[in-house]
């Protein structure tokens, strides 16, 4: 029987440009798509943008779930959407799309630790105590922060999953969530559940590069990213939360885009540094 891939993302009307011009074009040029279906979760999205997805053969998901930020409700529509789907899917890649772009073929990564999460993890690493609060979730908050004490996060914005692992992920997810508003909840969860469950086989750093974070030099060339040694960067992910903490300038696939903000790199690198040997500081202490 031949295998079915799914590379899933959600998207609204603020990314929808970027989303069709830049994610999905690097997507479709530089990945083997055999046996592989694309689908967006529209939070949104215009009729325009529909009618051009779907000329280009994406699926198009109608997210059911209002109450909560996208970040968070995305998975839970992923969810959704697999529990009631007919097609016969084992793996699903689910990524960011607002501010990454695919520069190599990463199809091989479904064949890959096929029976866990494959992920990266952060290099220069945020404070992940940071992100979570009591009336957030049932867990034990302590428990969460002993869990997740001295390890590097997990970035959830490019992460393959084992299909009925995935199911079973989110609804534990679900099952301890009060707050579905909550900034980075999706990242602590994750984080927690895969490393107290040892379900993370971990990916190169190229998989889910973010300038800030991944620890590694790096140089761009007619609009391209490599390593200093040369070889293309697979996956380049323009993470920041806002657009002022965004690392990269006009970022895009494509030739006239990407010029980095090395100030601000290296002040947010500075800066999580700092803020991961104070907590090591008062962790002696206590």
């Amino acid at each position: 029987m031949s295998r079915k891939y799914l590379i899933v993302t959600a998207a609204n009307e603020k990314i929808e440009k970027f989303l069709i011009s830049h994610w999905l074009t690097s997507l479709r040029e530089n990945v083997a798509l055999n046996n592989t279906e694309i689908l967006v979760v529209d939070y949104g999205l215009s009729l325009e943008a529909k009618d051009l997805l779907r000329a280009k053969e994406v699926s198009i998901w109608l997210a059911r779930r209002k109450d909560g930020l996208i970040n968070n409700l995305r998975f839970l529509e992923v969810r959704d959407f697999l529990l009631n789907s007919s097609g016969n899917y084992e793996q699903v890649l689910i990524c960011d799309s607002g501010d990454l772009i695919i520069q190599s073929d990463i199809s091989h990564l479904f064949n890959f630790c096929q029976d866990k999460v494959r992920a990266v993890r952060e290099r220069v690493s945020p404070n992940m105590d940071l992100l979570i609060k009591p009336g957030d979730t049932t867990l034990n908050l302590t428990e969460v922060k002993t869990i997740l004490r001295g390890k590097p996060l997990i970035n959830v914005g490019f992460m393959l999953f084992p299909v009925h692992l995935f199911i079973d992920l989110v609804t534990e997810m679900e099952s301890v969530t009060l707050n579905l508003y909550r900034w980075g909840l999706e990242t602590v969860l994750l984080n927690y559940i895969l490393h107290r469950k040892g379900l993370l086989c971990e990916l190169d750093i190229g998989y889910n590069f973010i300038p800030v974070t991944a620890g590694e030099r790096y140089w761009i060339r007619d609009s391209k990213f490599f390593y200093r040694d040369g070889k293309l960067i697979p996956v380049v992910h323009n993470a920041g939360g806002s657009k002022l903490l965004r690392p990269i300038i006009n970022f895009g696939y494509g030739k006239g885009y990407n010029k980095p903000r090395r100030l601000l790199i290296f002040l947010l690198r500075l800066f999580y540094q700092i803020l991961s040997f104070l907590r090591k500081k008062v962790e002696k202490v206590k």
